[in-house]
């Protein structure tokens, strides 16, 4: 099993990009999704409606189990009951992936005991698939949280702005100084990178992979609501992420 994630500022791209890493890898394993970002938006990027599959998000499931929803389960511990509703409720599965999302936190308090229970059940679920892909939230503070803890590949999508490159700078040193365990990290331009703006990538430093291309087609698809997995063989979004792919080993 290979796990992956995705990380950078908001707003540039990384949604995007993990469908369409969801996309290049459907043909050579089996896929598991998990969308960290509380704004879910990776669901509807690869063409699944959660509400009408009728899967909950993870934090649905604790808020349920803080307000005593699920009553008929009393006589079961937090670690069953937790367990029971994520696998009847939290995963969706389909032919080309299955998909979990975190979800937005609805109530206050701590949800630390849960969780850490939540964690256990992930990492068991994770072994039961080729590859692992994992859309973080912007920002760098969420790597502090462990879901994300051992790693094998780690994609850093920045833009041309000075602060992405000063967010790619602090997410590497807290991925090292927070001691989560990572084999690779790549970083990858998006489309508003001209080519004079590559140069200003520490490439002695990071390992660049490229740019991902602009693709007319990828905004269209998102405002339509339409699947990534759509998109044509041909699609220039496609094609970069294919060259860029194509100069690692996955």
């Amino acid at each position: 099993m290979k796990k992956i994630v995705c990380i950078g500022r908001g707003g540039v791209g990384k949604t995007v990009f993990v469908s369409l890493l969801a996309r290049y890898l459907k043909d050579k394993g089996s896929i598991l999704l998990i969308d960290s970002d509380p704004d879910q938006s990776l669901a509807e990027m690869v063409g699944v409606n959660l509400e009408k599959e009728r899967v909950k998000t993870i934090s649905e499931i604790l808020f349920d189990i803080k307000k005593d929803i699920q009553s008929s389960l009393e006589s079961f511990s937090l670690p069953e009951r937790i367990e029971y509703l994520f696998n009847r409720d939290g995963i969706y599965e389909g032919g080309d992936f299955d998909l979990i999302s975190l979800g937005v936190k609805w109530t206050e308090g701590c949800y630390c005991q849960a969780n850490n229970i939540l964690k256990s059940i992930i990492e068991r679920l994770e072994k039961n698939y080729d590859y692992v892909l994992i859309d973080s939230p912007a920002g760098i503070e969420h790597l502090n949280r462990r879901i994300t803890s051992s790693l094998d590949i780690i994609f850093v999508i920045v833009d041309s702005s000075k602060k992405a490159q000063e967010n790619l700078k602090r997410s590497y040193r807290i991925l090292n100084e927070t001691k989560v365990s990572f084999r690779d990290f790549f970083v990858i331009a998006n489309y508003r990178f001209s080519d004079s703006q590559l140069d200003s990538i520490d490439r002695k430093e990071f390992n660049f992979l490229g740019r991902l291309d602009y693709d007319e087609n990828v905004e269209r698809f998102n405002k339509d609501g339409l699947s990534l997995f759509k998109l044509d063989e041909e699609s220039s979004a496609v094609c970069s992420l294919r060259r860029i792919l194509e100069r690692i080993n996955l």
